[in-house]
């Protein structure tokens, strides 16, 4: 019976067989033909992923107010087409080593990033953020370790974490998030050794510490790990995306440096005022690039009128 769960459980919409399928279809399938293939593919995810439709829609409604609803269907569908790509595209990566052109946004502060002795990237599910960790380890000539939201499928999470690890040629360790304080620890210890490491911090997963944020005058939930690691470990934070913008084509956009005070004050203010600083980096990215924010997991938006 188990067995046979699990064999279903890999056809699910996060199961491991859409990521083996992709790995066949990027071998198998010529170049000219991936419009096609991922048309189809988006139309069906469009179908039969109802919750993460029916979540990137109520972001859209807040994203965009006074958009209408069928024009937002039709953004849902752009989202989706966009993410089937930047998956592909870094299993094109990770199979065939293609090469990528990427536009850097806010070069010096990427090169400070490069040189830094302990830094946190804060970045978003937005664009192409597991090929990003990639091409950053092969820049720099350096290690960055990748910190992800638990998958629900243990295959998956095998399959995802080797493919990082391939696509990184070993320079990108991943490590998954949990409401344990092992990993805080092991963070912090890797900071002090001036490691790299990459959180996403647009939402909140499983049963992570929050702090409260405002998102296009909206309430929102967001881990306050990055930041209490930040706060402890005298670590700077780099806001980083990764944007698609054509065919193998991307910009890399490096935002100022968020330092998180320690005033010996009050250490929930200090925290505030870095989160408030998050917030509209993250708000503006989120503004300029919506359809290639891919906030498919539910609990980000606090209220759930918002939806």
């Amino acid at each position: 019976m188990n067995s046979s769960s699990n064999w279903l459980r890999g056809f699910a919409v996060r199961g491991v067989f859409w990521r083996q399928y992709l790995d066949w279809a990027t071998v198998n399938i010529p170049f000219f033909l991936y419009p096609v293939f991922h048309f189809f593919m988006t139309l069906f995810f469009f179908f039969f992923a109802g919750p993460a439709r029916r979540l990137v829609l109520g972001h859209l409604a807040i994203i965009l107010p006074g958009s209408s609803r069928a024009m937002n269907y039709l953004r849902v569908f752009r989202t989706f087409y966009n993410y089937s790509w930047t998956i592909s595209e870094a299993a094109i990566h990770k199979l065939n080593k293609e090469e990528f052109a990427y536009e850097i946004i806010g070069a010096d502060w990427l090169d400070q990033l490069g040189a830094a002795q302990g830094a946190i990237v804060l970045t978003a599910h937005m664009g192409n953020y597991d090929l990003g960790a990639a091409l950053f380890a092969q820049k720099f000539n350096r290690e960055i370790r990748l910190v992800r939201a638990p998958e629900p499928d243990q295959q998956t999470a095998q399959h995802l974490s080797a493919s990082l690890e391939k696509s990184g040629e070993g320079a990108v360790k991943v490590a998954y998030n949990s409401a344990g304080a092992l990993l805080s620890f092991d963070l912090l210890n890797a900071l002090r050794l001036g490691e790299i490491v990459s959180i996403q911090g647009d939402r909140l997963d499983a049963d992570l510490a929050e702090i409260r944020a405002q998102l296009f005058g909206k309430e929102v939930r967001l881990p306050n790990g990055p930041f209490v690691l930040a706060q402890v470990s005298r670590a700077p934070i780099y806001p980083l995306f990764i944007a698609r913008s054509g065919y193998r084509s991307y910009q890399i956009i490096v935002r100022e440096p968020i330092t998180v005070l320690r005033t010996g004050r009050d250490r929930e203010d200090d925290l505030a005022q870095a989160v408030e600083k998050w917030g509209r980096i993250l708000e503006q990215l989120i503004a300029e690039h919506w359809h290639q924010w891919f906030a498919f997991a539910p609990g980000f938006l606090s209220d759930e009128r918002n939806r």
